[in-house]
């Protein structure tokens, strides 16, 4: 019998069990990530002794690699047991994912006679920031975010950030279209949009954070989010007009300001190695990143 079944659109609350409380802060474990992108990660589950555990297609490995048990407390032995056996049933790798500093001693004490074999991808690090330093871009660092935004704001003086409701879905989908005309049509940027438009769908069931910015009935910016860890956002989707300087930091610090005080830290994903968005995320000044990779238990 497989230990996993595969993740439907009914399986959306056994996701609210376990996130945002058992969240490790990785952008990708959010209720609203993985529920709008199951298709591409192929997302599989089980839920074992009060422990959610997820297996999922990650880019660049070519065997499923399953997401590091969710749960209160420490997961027992019994689950990193019948983990091994499946993956030996399947006549495939044994590979872990998640924080590669919090994984290597727990799979150390699950297969103390095992070799492990940790790839660790910059790549995939996740970067965090202060969301009070988005609030406030306070300091010398935020000199030119702060100018950005008076150039916004004197260009559109009459801007305001609204909390989405599903009245504004078509405006949402119209402002949608319009930014990705101007890109090319790549596999990752489609279903990057199939994926926003899951989610305005389906907002009310989801536990999202997010608005607009707009002037005069014109969206200049779209941004939503949703917990990853109990004091921790991840920033999901951030689409602002090219045409008016300074909409995107006028739309991060806004969204900012909207949310909870119990939301300490923003994760503002990772850079895939792409220099320009590793420099974006730079410009932000992060003040740490979530290390994630794979383990291999050989």
């Amino acid at each position: 019998m497989d230990f996993f079944k595969t993740f439907t659109d009914d399986d959306l609350t056994i996701l609210g069990k376990y996130l945002p409380c058992a969240g490790s802060g990785d952008c990708d474990l959010t209720v609203p990530s993985l529920w709008s992108r199951n298709d591409k990660r192929q997302l599989r589950f089980a839920e074992r002794d009060g422990f959610l555990i997820l297996e999922r297609a990650l880019v660049g490995v070519k065997s499923p690699v399953i997401v590091m048990p969710m749960g209160s407390g420490e997961a027992p032995q019994a689950i990193f047991d019948q983990l091994a056996d499946d993956a030996v049933a399947k006549n495939r790798p044994l590979i872990f994912y998640g924080l590669v500093e919090h994984m290597r001693p727990i799979l150390e004490k699950a297969y103390p006679d095992r070799k492990l074999t940790v790839e660790d991808n910059p790549d995939r690090w996740d970067y965090i920031y202060s969301c009070q330093d988005f609030v406030e871009l306070a300091g010398s660092h935020f000199h030119s975010k702060r100018n950005f935004v008076k150039r916004f704001y004197k260009a559109c003086p009459s801007a305001q950030f609204v909390v989405y409701t599903p009245d504004y879905f078509q405006d949402c989908m119209d402002f949608l279209h319009q930014w990705y005309a101007g890109r090319a049509a790549d596999a990752d940027l489609q279903h990057e949009f199939k994926a926003i438009e899951k989610v305005l769908t389906h907002w009310e069931k989801l536990a999202v954070y997010g608005g607009l910015l707009i002037e005069h009935g014109r969206i200049l910016g779209l941004t939503y989010g949703a917990r990853c860890a109990p004091n921790m956002l991840a920033v999901h989707i951030e689409k602002a007009t090219r045409d008016v300087p300074g909409a995107y930091p006028a739309l991060a610090q806004a969204f900012a300001h909207t949310l909870p005080t119990c939301i300490q830290y923003l994760n503002r994903e990772e850079d895939l190695g792409i220099a320009g968005l590793r420099k974006a995320k730079q410009d932000w000044h992060p003040i740490g990143q979530l290390k994630k990779g794979t383990v291999i238990v050989h």
